[in-house]
């Protein structure tokens, strides 16, 4: 308030005055329904993606289109633009006579750097305008982005031309909201900050192509989905998706004021979904395990016990669920709306480059990062201490085959055996997967193992994904991984040294001789692991563990 600035209450009176003043005259100010929208941004000359070359060589002259729209109720008389190139204006100009929903297309050369620059159209810059809204005012692209094309309806597109401005977020249309997407994309590229990928998803995307087209045309190709294949015929963009009017049928869109990410008609998650398949990334969640009413995943036996919905291999959720991947985010996991380690990590295989294959979803090359393996996978079974469980016996399930997309049995044969060796070791070659490739489609996902690990009369049982090979594959170890699996079975072991599974009185004798020595220990308790009496965990068992097995006996 302007009275908090001022305590002469003489100046204090005025300053409300005022203040009342410029609010009766704002509230008097009739609302206007103007607005000038840039739309999106093109460059000429295109390249088909599978073209020889398929981008501009450096200092060939390009071309950017800059389209501007006007949602004006009446003619314009004129409004300014300008084009800036990372920051700085170079270039200006006028349009004249402009009749409401004109859209006009002003262009600017330059002469191509494959580094990294940002193209910049601004309308009404100079703010001889009072519009709906300022915000879409400029649109900004990274000039090497990869390149995105959207086909809509055009029902749909009119829908949100009506509907955008109740967001009350700067939006007024279609090309609003579709930006709105390609720039949370971008956020989502930016801020995926990992180990993997330090620099976040080294990529952009801009928006290159826009066609609004009649109802019930899409496809405009010779083949496929209205949505994943709008126009399979054009090579020039890396992405594309259909939006045909049929989306209008259900509630898709109906949200026109929740500010939500859980609200399509502002965030629509899904299309960032679908555009990663487009881009080569797989549905993370076909690494799921479950055992539905229509198929069981697992079907595996533990003597008289069915494993699956047992206490070796609990239900997780729904009474079905028995394993949730580790890897996904945007494409479906634990890690949210945000792109995954896993993810980020997929998508700088590729950074920079164009499509491969195919610009929708899917393409060939999907999931093809899968078959980056190590050629030698070691696995550490270790007890909650760090200690390696010496000789402990563990199985491979491999998965085969079921209906349904990422269908998959885990059989009640083992596929591999192995036994840890002294530093609790399993070598498990290159693919413990498969005797082939990694498959993740419809009817198949190989891409999860299921170990039976064994260990001094306990059992556990483990799920290991493929994905934990590719990230150690990605980050250099392409010869040697290496990896650990802890497992603690309903007693800490610590102090067990009669191996009873139980820590009481009866440990005393055992604890006493395993202070003499491993080899006087193993001779008496042969079965036993004589680092249970390493009760204070410093890797030696000596009389500094006496008190550490007191507190154990304890409790």
């Amino acid at each position: 308030m302007l009275t908090r600035l001022f305590h002469c209450p003489r100046i204090a009176a005025a300053a409300a005055a005022l203040a009342l003043t410029l609010a009766v005259a704002e509230a008097q100010t009739p609302p206007t329904s103007d607005d000038f929208d840039v739309t999106f941004i093109e460059r000429t000359p295109r390249y088909d993606y599978d073209a020889t070359p398929n981008s501009p060589a450096p200092g060939e002259p390009v071309t950017f289109h800059g389209h501007i729209r006007s949602w004006c109720e009446d003619a314009a008389p004129s409004v300014s633009y300008r084009w800036l190139l990372d920051g700085v204006p170079v270039a200006n100009g006028t349009l004249t006579n402009i009749n409401p929903g004109d859209e006009r297309v002003v262009t600017w050369q330059w002469n191509w750097s494959a580094d990294e620059h940002w193209i910049r159209l601004e309308v009404d810059h100079d703010s001889q305008w009072r519009e709906v809204s300022e915000h879409n005012n400029a649109v900004e692209d990274r000039t090497n982005a990869i390149i995105a094309g959207f086909w809509v309806e055009q029902s749909l597109y009119d829908y949100f031309q009506e509907y955008q401005n109740e967001m009350h977020v700067g939006s007024n249309s279609w090309e609003d909201w579709i930006q709105r997407q390609m720039a949370k994309q971008n956020e989502l590229y930016e801020s995926a900050i990992w180990p993997i990928s330090p620099s976040g998803v080294l990529d952009r995307v801009r928006i290159d192509k826009i066609l609004v087209v009649p109802d019930d045309s899409l496809p405009l190709g010779p083949w496929g989905l209205p949505t994943n294949h709008p126009d399979v015929r054009d090579k020039t963009v890396d992405l594309m998706w259909g939006f045909p009017a049929t989306l209008l049928d259900g509630s898709m869109y109906t949200n026109h004021t929740s500010v939500s990410e859980d609200n399509p008609f502002y965030i629509e998650k899904s299309l960032i979904h679908e555009l990663g398949h487009a881009r080569y990334l797989i549905d993370c969640y076909g690494f799921d395990v479950h055992n539905t009413a229509s198929h069981h995943a697992v079907q595996i036996w533990e003597g008289d016990t069915y494993v699956a919905g047992s206490q070796y291999m609990p239900f997780l959720a729904f009474g079905e669920v028995l394993y949730y991947n580790q890897s996904g985010g945007v494409m479906s996991g634990p890690y949210g709306f945000q792109w995954s380690p896993y993810e980020s990590g997929a998508l700088n295989l590729i950074a920079g480059q164009r499509a491969l294959c195919g610009n929708y979803n899917a393409p060939c090359n999907i999931g093809v990062f899968l078959q980056d393996l190590p050629s030698h996978n070691h696995v550490r079974i270790v007890d909650r201490g760090g200690r390696a469980r010496v000789g402990a016996d563990v199985r491979a399930y491999q998965a085969t085959g079921a209906s349904g997309w990422y269908g998959k049995t885990f059989d009640n044969t083992p596929d591999l055996l192995f036994t840890a060796d002294q530093d609790g070791y399993v070598h498990m070659g290159r693919n413990p997967f498969s005797d082939g490739q990694i498959q993740h489609s419809y009817g198949i996902a190989n891409g999860v193992v299921i170990l039976r690990i064994e260990h001094e009369g306990q059992i556990w049982y483990r799920f290991v994904e493929v994905t934990d090979l590719n990230m150690q594959y990605w980050q250099g170890n392409t010869e040697h991984a290496y990896y650990t699996i802890e497992v603690t079975g309903t007693e800490d072991p610590r102090g067990d040294l009669n191996c009873d599974g139980a820590v009481d009185f009866d440990d005393i004798n055992a604890f006493v001789l395993a202070l003499s020595g491993e080899t006087a220990y193993a001779a008496q308790y042969p079965t036993c692991n004589w680092l249970n009496a390493d009760c204070n965990l410093d890797g030696n068992v000596d009389f500094d563990d006496i008190n550490a097995f007191v507190a154990v006996l304890g409790g």
